[in-house]
């Protein structure tokens, strides 16, 4: 077997159609049959030939409702075109057509329609003929540090998953290495990224796909949850079952926390999210946002890495005027906490950022920390971690607009709590087609026969003197 995923699907889609069609056998309904001709011995022979196909076809809208369909059509994808043609010689690339194939092929000549287990594997069989032939099987492995999976396997779809190192054919120094590279066999293995692909027997190993696919996924961990979560300097690769050949993959540096532990009830988390991230192209803002994330996920520090986050968040809430900044702490609050929670989350927010100055300037964090009454610059810093990640991961499912600012102002707006807005006049009274003050709505003094700043009296306490001492202004 080849392609554990397209042969699970396959199965799970027949054992489906095969419980259908034999509850209609069991309902009433009759297989059809025909009367071929055989010769032998001088006389014509008749047999009774059952249309299992005629059968499965006029079912065929019913079969394709099943909840196994949809997994088993991707599945199989395109190779239906080459699987068809094996078959019948048509050349239709309709992954539906494939399918009915394959149930015809499974029940032809038989009379009822209990799962064949043995006939199954052997039709399998030609399946993956037609789709492999003259091709070569290849795996891209990297060790992932700090990991740990309860599920021996965890597959994230397109022949990308996670194993325990002992339960794949691999060398030592991907099972048994640690972050630096030297191999030392008295700690638990480690949990491995495998990229297996077919190719034509002329391509090269699939590295720079690898690559691509495995920092995808490095990513997706990160939001995921926090962790010490990172990639080996050294993959492997190999054609067949030839031997293990070592490439240098470099897609992260070093990590710092606790280890990432994935529980089995996540799992179906994790796989959403690594296929959210692969297909995603996040661009200005919420790219360098994700960039700075993941460079304060691999400082040695935790007071070095709070700089990226909050340089992150800035990003995401467009706090690059004065006017943003002042608002920064508020809009995060508005977006990570309840409406009741923002004031506290406020003030842990401007926490941080005196932290960030105070350290900016050499001082000691601890210090400074224990002199304001609160925690670890560790705790603090994990906070910020955690709201970062948050927004970054909401943006990229969808969640939440890449507008966040706007978002951030909605929430505001519609709350209950009151907003402090310091307004300034910014108009300039001389443009052409600016507004015009309106008219006064009462009867306006007499003007003094002289003016005041002739006299040399010092101008009245309603009015304020502009740059230019020939005009004047009233206040706001």
């Amino acid at each position: 077997m080849r392609n554990r995923r397209l042969h699970d699907a396959l199965r799970d889609f027949a054992l489906e159609a095969a419980a259908l069609l034999t509850n209609d056998l069991r309902q009433g309904a009759e297989i059809p049959f025909d009367v071929v001709e055989e010769p032998g011995g001088g006389s014509v022979l008749y047999r009774y030939q059952p249309l299992t196909a005629e059968f499965v076809t006029e079912r065929w809208r019913r079969l394709r409702e099943l909840p196994a369909f949809g997994s088993a059509a991707a599945a199989l994808g395109t190779g239906a075109e080459t699987y068809l043609r094996m078959q019948s010689g048509g050349d239709c690339a309709d992954s539906e057509a494939g399918l009915c194939a394959m149930l015809e092929r499974l029940y032809e000549d038989a009379t009822s329609f209990e799962f064949p287990e043995d006939r199954f594997e052997r039709v399998y069989g030609e399946v993956e003929r037609a789709l492999f032939e003259n091709t070569i099987r290849t795996a891209v492995i990297a060790p992932l540090h700090g990991v740990q999976i309860e599920n021996d396997r965890v597959d994230l779809g397109d022949g990308l998953f996670l194993i325990v190192g002992d339960k794949l054919d691999a060398p030592s120094g991907a099972v048994w290495s640690d972050a630096t590279g030297h191999v030392e066999r008295d700690g638990m293995p480690n949990v491995l990224c495998v990229l297996r692909r077919d190719i034509a027997a002329d391509e090269q190993l699939p590295v720079s796909e690898a690559r691509i696919r495995f920092r995808k996924l490095l990513t997706a961990l990160r939001l995921f949850k926090p962790g010490a979560v990172s990639f080996g300097p050294v993959g492997w690769g190999r054609v067949d079952e030839g031997a293990w050949q070592p490439i240098p993959i470099g897609l992260s540096g070093p990590a710092r926390g606790a280890d990432w532990l994935l529980s089995a009830d996540e799992q179906p988390e994790l796989v959403e999210l690594a296929e959210i991230v692969a297909g995603a192209r996040p661009a200005g803002r919420i790219a360098w946002a994700l960039s700075r994330f993941e460079m304060g996920c691999e400082r040695a520090l935790d007071t070095e890495a709070l700089s990226d986050y909050l340089l992150a968040l800035r990003s995401l809430l467009d706090a690059t005027d004065d006017s943003g900044r002042a608002a920064l702490t508020l809009r995060i609050a508005a977006l990570c906490a309840e409406e009741g929670q923002r004031r506290q989350l406020q003030r842990r927010l401007e926490l941080a950022f005196a932290l960030e100055d105070k350290v900016m300037t050499g001082g000691s964090a601890s210090a400074y920390l224990e002199s304001v009454g609160t925690e670890t610059p560790r705790s603090v810093v994990l906070e910020i971690e955690q709201h970062v990640r948050a927004l970054l991961r909401d943006v990229l499912c969808g969640y939440l607009s890449a507008d966040l600012k706007g978002a951030a102002d909605d929430l505001l707006i519609t709350g209950d709590a009151p907003i402090e807005i310091h307004a300034e006049d910014i108009r300039d009274e001389s443009a052409v087609g600016s507004p015009q003050p309106a008219e006064p709505q009462y009867e306006p003094e007499p003007e003094p026969e002289t003016d005041e700043f002739d006299a040399g009296v010092t101008p009245s306490a309603d009015w304020e003197l502009d740059d230019d001492p020939a005009s004047y202004s009233a206040p706001i």
